[in-house]
């Protein structure tokens, strides 16, 4: 096949202009002055005792200690590629003074600038810890404060004579690894701050994204009570954990649902719910069970009676708990067959009372009890001492 020569001569005038390009810019870098700090490309031309001669093609030739490559870990031959920070830019002799492990440093801390952007997670072992947390080796030294060391909890507050002493939960970490991310690179300040709270968010939100493409609504799971809030329970169900909302831990009322459980308990739940975009998993553990409710509604019926313990007082009236699971209010007027000022006259919590059914409404979930219109109760006139009952 033939080949238009204006083409082939194109081509060649393209690769050309390349060339050309290249090694301008090679010049030019060639005649810039070093500056203190930057990073150079180098080939080592000879190895004397300590001394290792590197050339820099074309700029005056550099020198390093070979002392250093050692401790970084390097063995330096002729005819190695090496890349060293330039310390200064012309010594004594006019040669460049070239540091391997100031090369290092600064590559180090652009990886950390870019761990910093990127959010990546990354692991490091704990090489010390001390009052205000602990530091890893990433290459570089960094700290993780004690705010964000996530597995710790809080500390007891130190004995006045033991204010410097490094807490035993502290010293624990040394030799382990941590996953972190990394929240702060500053080479200038030589500042480099860690989290492994952010890791462990991370890690989590990772987790629950990947798992709420596997699970179902109405899958039942057995997990862990991770940690306990005020809105609820977190539980880690082993492939992400999710959250038990403090309206789907029980089905008692009266009661402070979250108190009912602590971190390390084994709980038994249900999937009620998944934000597939969010990567949020909504649990019950109520749900795990048959809603009193819908065994109050086979058992019971208006005008019948059955036995019930007093679950709190009220001044309107008294909470009564019936053996199927589900309270109903004993209104004041329907305590006693005479007038009374206050349920507490009469009733306290944990007595057990003779109650019928007055009124049942299934979807408000409501039960209205009467104490006055159940058969065999006596009511005294007023509550005079412990042993007093209805």
């Amino acid at each position: 096949m033939a080949v238009d020569p204006e083409v082939g001569a194109a081509d060649h005038e393209a690769e050309t202009m390349e060339e050309l390009l290249a090694g301008a810019e090679a010049d030019e870098r060639a005649l810039r002055p070093l500056r203190s700090g930057e990073v150079v490309e180098g080939t080592v031309a000879a190895v004397s005792g300590d001394e290792v001669l590197v050339d820099l093609g074309g700029r005056s030739a550099g020198v390093l200690s070979a002392r250093e490559a050692t401790a970084e870990g390097l063995s330096i031959s002729v005819g190695d590629v090496v890349f060293a920070a330039v310390v200064q830019p012309e010594g004594p002799d006019g040669r460049v003074v070239l540091s391997l492990r100031r090369a290092r440093n600064r590559r180090q801390w652009a990886h950390m600038a870019e761990l910093a952007k990127s959010g990546e997670v990354i692991e490091a072992a704990v090489v010390e810890a001390n009052r205000g947390g602990l530091v890893v080796d990433v290459g570089l030294r960094g700290f993780v404060p004690l705010s964000q060391v996530s597995t710790i909890g809080s500390l007891a507050p130190a004995a006045a004579e033991d204010r410097s002493a490094v807490p035993e939960a502290l010293r624990a970490y040394v030799g382990k690894r941590l996953p972190l991310k990394v929240i702060e690179a500053d080479p200038r300040r030589d500042r480099l701050i860690l989290s492994e709270k952010a890791a462990a968010q991370a890690v989590r939100r990772k987790r629950k994204e990947e798992a709420a493409h596997h699970l179902s609504e109405g899958d039942e799971l057995d997990g862990t009570v991770s940690s306990v809030t005020t809105f609820g329970l977190f539980v880690d169900v082993g492939v992400a954990d999710g959250l038990v909302h403090r309206s789907e831990i029980t089905w008692q009322k009266g009661v402070e649902p979250t108190a009912l459980y602590k971190p390390g308990d084994r709980v038994g739940v249900v999937v009620c719910g998944i934000d597939r975009d969010g990567g949020r998993i909504s649990l019950s553990i109520k749900r795990r069970e048959e809603d009193p409710w819908a065994r109050a509604v086979r058992e019971l019926r208006v005008g019948g009676e059955t036995d019930a313990t007093v679950t709190r007082v009220m001044p309107y009236g008294a909470f009564a708990r019936l053996s199927s699971g589900v309270e109903g209010l004993i209104h004041v007027s329907e305590i006693a067959s005479r007038r009374i000022g206050s349920p507490a006259e009469i009733l306290r919590p944990g007595d057990g009372v003779r109650v019928r059914v007055v009124a049942i409404e299934p979807e408000r979930r409501r039960l209205s009890l009467s104490i006055r219109q159940a058969t065999g109760n006596v009511v005294y006139e007023t509550r005079s001492d412990e042993n007093a009952s209805v």
